[in-house]
């Protein structure tokens, strides 16, 4: 073979030595290439479904501190409400003595009153009722119209009724507006909350009723 042919068969060879090469590279750098897309791919989904997580642990920490304030706005709504009903209560009895009702309220009064006395201390002794100087000459009738002969001591400072003892002073019931109030105040201050709680829980009802509709 001459000089020439060697030199030639060398460069043919070393020609697709670097085609070879080339073709090696170019596939490599294509690979790199999809390898580096679905890299980023994954990556822009990680960080996707990351922001989902935080918009929903976000939202859901936001609905959590959005039904605390409700729960806290609606008990101090419910709390005024009760006070004010409580209130306005107060003031009506406090007034009741101008009521046209208010003889047949004391009356009741009375008879409660004396009931809860007992029949042996009625009978063993003679009770005394402590009423309002405002209410004596009401009272006295009152008795009158029972037919019940007992004294009245008008020493109260009361919205009304009166308070009963026994002649030996060791049994005392006490039957006046505001002590009724005291008794009532805690039944219903549990009405009154669980009366506004329903109308809210209808309100709310009805409210997603028509959003739905």
């Amino acid at each position: 073979m001459s000089l020439e042919a060697i030199l030639a068969a060398i460069a043919a060879t070393g020609e697709a030595e670097a085609e070879r090469i080339r073709a090696e590279a170019e596939s490599r750098a294509r690979q790199i290439l999809v390898e580096a897309e679905l890299s980023a791919a994954r990556a822009r989904e990680e960080a996707r479904r990351a922001a989902l997580r935080s918009v929903a642990g976000e939202r859901a920490r936001r609905l959590h501190q959005a039904k605390l304030e409700a729960l806290q706005i609606v008990g101090e709504v419910r709390d005024r409400f009760v006070d004010v009903v409580l209130a306005e209560t107060r003031q009506r009895l406090a007034d009741l003595r101008a009521n046209p009702n208010y003889p047949l309220i004391l009356q009741q009064l009375v008879e409660e009153a004396v009931a809860a006395l007992g029949e042996e201390e009625m009978t063993d002794s003679k009770p005394v009722l402590d009423v309002d100087p405002r209410d004596e000459a009401l009272l006295r009738r009152t008795l009158a119209d029972l037919g019940l002969d007992l004294p009245v001591a008008p020493t109260l400072n009361s919205w009304g009724g009166v308070v009963v003892r026994g002649g030996d002073g060791r049994v005392v019931v006490t039957n006046t507006l505001e002590a009724r109030f005291t008794r009532a105040t805690s039944f219903l201050r549990r009405d009154l909350a669980a009366c506004l709680e329903k109308e809210i829980k209808n309100s709310r009802e009805q409210g997603e009723l028509s959003a739905v509709s």
